[in-house]
């Protein structure tokens, strides 16, 4: 693995040396400063790595690690950034390389995947043919381990399409050319085999050739010596040496002439074999020109596919982008429309905040009045407590007072049988001793018995009498309503103890006690209808709050509804904007950023502002019912009070306050 990793990395610094840069690259020590490297990209991408950039790289780094890391880690994040914001490739699974190793031990494992993500840059780049040519021209095994990096890195990539598919189908071409290569080098081998048999056949013919003519010579020599060891003598005419010979000469000049016959169908054989050569290494020349050819044709195949892609798509959004364009003016008018009503239900909002500041201050006194009015509720329990005591007391007054009738008839009756003896008495004529035993005799027991019960129940009256002025005094102070029964009972318990002073105030007395209770039974009935009426008025004005709640509620929940419909309308808009121009998406995020916190009062507004009215709702309704009730109950009582009043009476009665300037208004 380690192997590979090296064999790598001096395969990418080979085809780094073929950019012809101003920086030291010539192995790894020279390109851990980064100057080289940032130099490659300046050259790949100039668009993207401009020369401000690349001003930014430290040249004269030295031994100092510290500015090597530096400027590995503006190499490093300017690839990254060029492989997302131009390439839109995701290279999420890719790690990045450690750049520490790399500056301080030079490591090729490192040093190697950087590499390898330059080398993606200048194949993807714009001048991409200029670099995919210059690494077709390098040797067979820089080109297999810069596929291999370019395949490791492929695999890397996440949501790419076109230019993937072009480096798999470039691979794809070089690997069937490279197979034709190898194919047509096996037959050139062969040939070159069967020359090399042909020539050395050649050789060996030749050389059968030479010991032939040395035998030749050897046999028209005159001091040949024959196979017996006898000298053959001269070649003469006739002679057997010359007829041996003639056949031999004649047997020789056969094979020659089969040889020569041999040889020259073999020099056609070889001019043959040379000329398929020549003809077999042009087809190779113009195979791997056609190799060249077919790879740029295959990239041009490519970028033509994916312009045809882009067009197909291009021309999908041109249709949606149509039919979106129809309906935008109905959204347009659409949205004016929730503009208005946005605006409209804003200056409602600013109304309902006017309002509620209005009313704000009239929480508290709705507090007070409520208090009050559960004060007023017990004292009026606790009254007409007291007037049902009061009554069941008139009752049995009422019948004291019957009785205490008969009894003075009686009395009556008596004065006059006594008047009638008295009179009797005076007529005659006795002495006054006489008449005090008569008058002693005439007093019978009865009569005394009678008027010492009389003395104690005029006793017991007039103690019955401070006790009724006790309680009519409590209720005086509690309540002005029973203020003139107890002024009606004092007088008539007064008159009571007085029946006994004179005959002709006992009548007078008895009517007008009995016109007094009949006023204070009638002025009774008077406050119970007074506050019957009072209670439904305080029931209608609840029932008028509720429906003007329920109302609220209403309009609450159409404000919801229509602010939901407003940003549903403005999503769409903001996807139609996007669709139409993606360069505005940048613009809209944006907006939306700055848009947050102003959307947000809107809402809090509204949140807050729905729970404020009705707060303020209730207690303007709770002040408004308690005003009411309390001016009818004034006017009532003010019209009640009578000029037979005391002036302690008159002052201890409730003054009727004045209604809130606020609800005189409204």
């Amino acid at each position: 693995m380690e192997n590979e990793k090296v064999e790598l990395c001096e395969s990418l610094i080979k085809w780094l040396q073929c950019l012809k840069l101003n920086g030291a690259h010539g192995n790894a020590r020279e390109l851990a400063d980064g100057v080289a490297m940032a130099q490659a990209l300046n050259q790949i991408a100039p668009e993207h790595f401009t020369d401000s950039w690349l001003s930014k790289i430290k040249t004269d780094v030295g031994s100092n690690w510290r500015l090597k890391v530096s400027n590995l880690k503006k190499v490093v994040e300017g690839v990254f950034d060029y492989y997302i914001d131009v390439l839109s490739l995701n290279l999420s699974d890719v790690a990045k390389p450690d750049v520490m190793r790399i500056a301080e031990k030079a490591d090729r494992a490192e040093l190697s995947r950087l590499l390898q993500l330059i080398l993606g840059c200048a194949v993807n780049c714009a001048n991409k043919q200029d670099y995919i040519t210059q690494i077709m021209e390098l040797e067979e095994s820089l080109q297999r381990n810069i596929m291999r990096a370019l395949q490791d890195l492929e695999e890397a990539w996440q949501g790419t399409s076109g230019c993937r598919n072009s480096l798999s189908i470039q691979q794809f071409d070089v690997k069937a050319l490279q197979e034709e290569r190898d194919g047509l080098a096996q037959k050139c081998h062969e040939m070159e085999r069967q020359i090399a048999f042909h020539i050395e056949e050649k050789a060996a013919m030749q050389q059968e050739i030479t010991k032939l003519n040395q035998m030749v010579e050897k046999m028209e020599s005159p001091m040949a010596i024959g196979d017996d060891g006898e000298s053959m003598g001269p070649v003469q005419l006739g002679s057997a040496r010359y007829n041996e010979l003639r056949k031999q000469l004649d047997s020789v000049k056969d094979e020659l002439l089969q040889a020569e016959t041999a040889r020259d169908d073999l020099k056609m054989k070889s001019r043959q074999q040379e000329i398929e050569i020549i003809n077999l290494q042009a087809k190779v020349d113009e195979l791997h020109q056609a190799s060249t050819e077919l790879s740029q044709l295959k990239d041009e195949i490519d970028i033509l596919r994916e312009a045809s892609d882009k067009l197909k798509i291009y021309e999908t959004q041109l249709a949606t982008y149509k039919k979106k364009l129809e309906d935008h003016s109905d959204l347009r008018k659409q949205v004016k429309m929730l503009e208005e009503r946005s605006a409209e239900y804003l200056r409602q909002n600013i109304q309902h905040e006017e309002d509620s500041k209005k009313f704000s201050g009239l929480k508290g006194q709705v507090e007070l009045y409520k208090k009050e009015i559960q004060e007023l509720h017990m004292k009026l329990d606790t009254e007409m407590s007291k007037s049902a005591k009061i009554e069941f007391e008139l009752t049995n007054m009422e019948a004291n007072l019957s009785a205490l009738q008969r009894e003075k008839e009686n009395l009556l009756i008596e004065r006059d049988t006594l008047r009638e003896t008295c009179d009797e008495l005076r007529c005659t004529q006795g002495s006054s001793d006489s008449t005090n035993t008569i008058s002693r005799e005439i007093v019978s027991p009865t009569l005394k018995d009678r008027i010492d019960r009389l003395e104690a129940e005029n006793k017991a009256l007039r103690e019955g009498q401070g006790g009724q002025t006790a309680l009519a005094q409590l209720l005086d102070d509690s309540n002005q309503r029973t203020e003139k029964l107890r002024e009606q009972l004092k007088q008539a318990n007064q008159k009571i103890l007085t029946l006994t002073q004179g005959q002709t105030d006992e009548s007078s007395a008895k009517g007008n006690l009995v016109v007094q209770l009949r006023q204070a039974l009638e002025l009774n009935e008077q406050r119970a209808s007074q506050i019957e009426e009072t209670q439904q008025q305080v029931n209608n004005l609840q029932t008028k709050m509720t429906q003007l709640e329920a109302t609220l509620a209403a309009k609450e929940q159409e404000l919801a509804t229509s602010e939901a419909r407003y940003k549903k309308c403005v999503e769409k808009t903001k996807e139609m904007i996007k669709n139409i121009d993606p360069r505005l998406a940048t613009e809209v995020a944006a907006l939306d950023q700055g848009k947050s916190p102003i959307d947000t009062e809107p809402e809090i507004r509204s949140s807050g502002m729905s729970q404020l009215e009705e707060r303020l709702m209730t207690t303007a309704y709770h002040r408004l019912g308690v005003v009411c009730h309390r001016e009818a109950i004034d006017a009532r009582l003010a019209l009640l009070s009578g000029s037979g009043q005391s002036f302690l009476a008159r002052q201890r009665q409730p003054v009727p306050r004045k209604p809130a300037a606020s609800f005189k208004t409204k």
